[in-house]
């Protein structure tokens, strides 16, 4: 049986001798917590205040600089207008930052400017140069210099004022029109740079809007646009950065038939039918009527009898099959492409020997 008095004096000498123990070490006490001395390895050459259980204080400073480590930020600014940061750190071999130690920062441009370091760092806050570009920072330290920092300073967008390179530009529908802005500069006529994107919209006279996206590259920004669904004339807006203008017309021209090239008529006994090709046809511009190009043909045989088919220009050509009989000619064409009408008296004929149709083959 054990008794109550037994165990006093057992926990009695238990902690007398923990109390023996813990006298024969010394204990060292710093920001990072307590350790026994003997323990503390490069700890001990870290720099703050240390205290040992002894009731001893030492106040260990950083060393002399052996690294230096350099920030910029942020990493495009705005030219002449929005603030930078540079920083440096001054590190002796131990890690320690080197505090009251005077730096001399290089930011790429004007004079080296000297700050003391404060708590092992040293901050220049800065306002760009107007000018834009990339540029290359540095620090020195009690001589020992940091890596380059890299940084840009990009145009301003907020006083660019895009405007378009034409006031007035006509296109053919079912063509491709490119429009394209005047150089794109800020107050400091700093280009702006390319991949910053921008916003064309066209307004016709009913109100309807065409929005064309655009990108700029070398300084100005270009879009090609193809013209359908359109009529009359639109007027253009620009906006960049939020800043909008106008000042472009954009007119697209009807479509007008200058010649409309051969009427060929031949026979598809098979089917007791005719097939015709209508063209080459082209434009007053001087070229062939685009790809897409939506085509009346109507059609009246001798007999009375008729058709009306709606087709589309392709590779300059109307290419469509009537259910008319071979027999019934000749035949009275009428032609309609945009705004122009062409009417001619037409026979059978054998078929063109350059005939080709596309997705027949």
């Amino acid at each position: 049986m054990i008794r109550w008095s037994d165990v006093m004096i057992r926990l009695f000498f238990a902690l007398l001798l923990t109390a023996q123990m813990a006298s024969a070490q010394d204990f060292t006490t710093d920001a990072f917590g307590i350790l026994p001395t003997a323990q503390l390895g490069d700890r001990e050459n870290w720099a703050g205040l240390q205290q040992s259980s002894n009731g001893g204080e030492t106040l260990r400073t950083a060393g002399r600089t052996e690294a230096v480590i350099l920030f910029v930020g942020p990493k495009s600014i705005v030219a002449g207008r929005e603030p930078g940061h540079a920083v440096a750190l001054g590190l002796d071999v131990h890690g320690n930052m080197v505090s009251g130690t005077q730096a001399d920062v290089q930011l790429g441009y004007g004079p080296v400017i000297p700050v003391d370091t404060l708590d092992g760092i040293a901050g220049v806050l800065f306002t760009p140069p107007p000018q834009s570009g990339a540029f290359l920072a540095g620090v020195e330290i009690d001589g020992v210099q940091s890596a380059r920092a890299d940084y840009r300073v990009s145009a301003d967008l907020a006083t660019v004022l895009p405007q378009f390179a034409n006031s007035e530009m006509s296109v053919l529908s079912e063509t491709f029109g490119v429009i394209e802005t005047a150089p794109l500069t800020d107050a400091y006529g700093n280009s702006v740079d390319d991949g910053v994107g921008l916003s064309i919209v066209l307004t016709d006279e009913s109100d309807t809007t065409t929005f064309v996206p655009s990108v700029v590259r070398d300084g100005a920004a270009r879009s090609v646009l193809l013209v359908r669904d359109m009529a009359g004339t639109n007027t253009g807006q620009l906006a960049l950065a939020g800043t909008g203008s106008g000042g472009l017309g954009f007119v697209v021209d009807d479509m007008v038939i200058e010649d409309a090239g051969a009427f060929v008529f031949w026979a598809e006994p098979a089917i007791n039918a005719v097939r015709i090709r209508l063209g080459p046809l082209a434009t007053s511009k001087g070229y062939l009527v685009p790809d897409g190009i939506a085509a009346q043909v109507d059609v009246v045989a001798a007999d009375g009898t008729g058709s009306s088919v709606q087709g589309w220009v392709l590779d300059g050509y109307v290419t469509i099959g009537l259910l008319l009989s071979p027999d019934a000619g000749p035949f009275e064409v009428s032609l309609t492409v945009g705004k122009t009408q062409v009417d001619r008296r037409v026979d059978l004929s054998p078929p063109p020997e350059n005939l080709t149709i596309r997705g027949a083959e």
